[in-house]
């Protein structure tokens, strides 16, 4: 059984939460993820392989990191290289010619989750350079996505901070620190990054991550009722301005704090409209409402105890399944019902090292603390498989075995 856990305990790391949940009191502020708290600046950073660009705003010329000229955009001579017709052609205006594209909503309420939880010691004991890294990390992204998981749990296998050494072995990583990172980086829509996301040393190889292409990741020529956006420094003492991805600002009769990530829902006549306007709602809206799969949240823990007690949910998960090779075959295993389900995978050396590891737990052994054990790859050839890759086939061995409740 786990030990109590104090809520200082269980919730000291609020990195799951992206957004507070919603409340219709105008003066309680509506945002305290702190990974997204980042003020705009008048320098945007641009990670370039190894070499820093920056962006001055007001002269809008290019910089190398060494301070000298990369590249003049304002210089006359750049006409001449420069097709006139594209430059004189007037910018296309989807609001006024009623150009979007409809994206259908699935109109299907879903009220369950599903999480899983990946131990960070994969990127200091698989992974030689920060690019595998990275990469390592990209594949866990998409594989959630593809099988719409709601929350990603980045935990310690060894119950301590693990560091290793940089390529340039000038600086140290943390290795939970650095999957979050990514893991957010990569489930934020591309048009919030610059605002979000400032140039850090985690993100120097993002170029080698694939896209997601989430429902929530679109394209401004697209129309989806709920966008994502971050709150800009314009506005006054009873409205915001939201940048949403549209080209133009959307308008909130709500003061929020600036540099905030937020939903926002936006009416149908607001396609038409030269200023459109829309309010905040939960991040979980569209997935209780409409039944879109709007991305995942990442919680960080600290050991597995963390995993299982450190849940958002107010009844924890109800389901817990523990993957390993040792464990039974999933392929005689039926699961019941579940509103909150949870995969948990392991490092190199299994979740058996994991909760030997953890001194908060009294189970000494996995079908102690889950409610299943199971292998989910019977037939490998291998002599191992490498977390990435049991995540990718855990999830889809389980799609058609996990029956949410209500839909049997």
């Amino acid at each position: 059984m786990l030990p109590e856990m104090s809520a200082r305990e269980t919730h000291d790391n609020d990195s799951f939460k992206r957004h507070r949940k919603f409340s219709n009191d105008n003066s309680e502020e509506y945002n305290e993820a702190h990974s997204f708290k980042t003020k705009m600046s008048g320098e945007t950073h641009y990670a370039g392989g190894e070499t820093l660009y920056t962006r001055n705003k007001q002269n809008q010329n290019w910089h190398n990191d060494d301070g000298s000229r990369f590249r003049q955009w304002n210089s006359p001579r750049q006409g001449k290289f420069q097709d006139k017709s594209v430059i004189n052609k007037p910018k296309k205006d989807n609001f006024s010619e009623g150009s979007f594209e409809e994206i259908p909503s699935p109109n299907k309420p879903r009220n369950y989750t599903i999480s899983i939880a990946v131990p960070a010691s994969i990127l200091e004991e698989t992974c030689i350079k920060d690019e595998l890294r990275t990469y390592v990390v990209g594949q866990i992204a998409r594989a959630a996505n593809i099988y719409s998981i709601d929350e990603i749990v980045v935990y310690d296998d060894r119950s301590r901070k693990r560091k290793f050494a940089s390529v340039t072995s000038s600086n140290t990583k943390d290795c939970l620190e650095m999957m979050r990172m990514l893991l957010e980086y990569q489930e934020c829509p591309q048009y919030l990054r610059k605002y979000l996301f400032p140039f850090h040393s985690y993100l120097r190889m993002v170029g080698v991550l694939n896209a997601l292409n989430s429902p929530h990741h679109l394209l401004s020529h697209q129309w989806c009722e709920y966008r994502e956006g971050v709150v800009l420094e314009k506005g006054s003492k009873c409205e915001s301005y939201v940048d949403v991805g549209l080209g133009v600002d959307v308008e909130i009769q709500q003061k929020l704090e600036p540099g905030l990530r937020v939903t926002v829902k936006m009416p149908p006549e607001a396609q038409v409209m030269r200023k459109p306007y829309g309010v905040v709602v939960s991040p979980d809206e569209p997935r209780l409402t409409a039944g879109y799969y709007w991305g995942y949240t990442v919680r960080v823990a600290e050991s597995l105890s963390e995993v299982v007690a450190g849940s958002r949910f107010p009844d924890g998960y109800d389901l817990l399944i523990g993957t390993s090779d040792k464990g039974d075959d999933v392929r005689k295993t039926e699961y019941p019902t579940f509103s909150h389900a949870l995969v948990v995978f392991g490092g190199v050396e299994g979740l058996e090292a994991a909760i030997d590891a953890d001194n908060k737990l009294e189970a000494s052994e996995p079908l102690q603390l889950f409610d299943y054990y199971n292998n989910t790859c019977p037939l490998q050839q291998t002599r191992t498989i490498r977390t990435e890759e049991a995540v990718l086939i855990s999830l889809c061995v389980l799609q058609d075995k996990l029956v949410p409740k209500g839909k049997l």
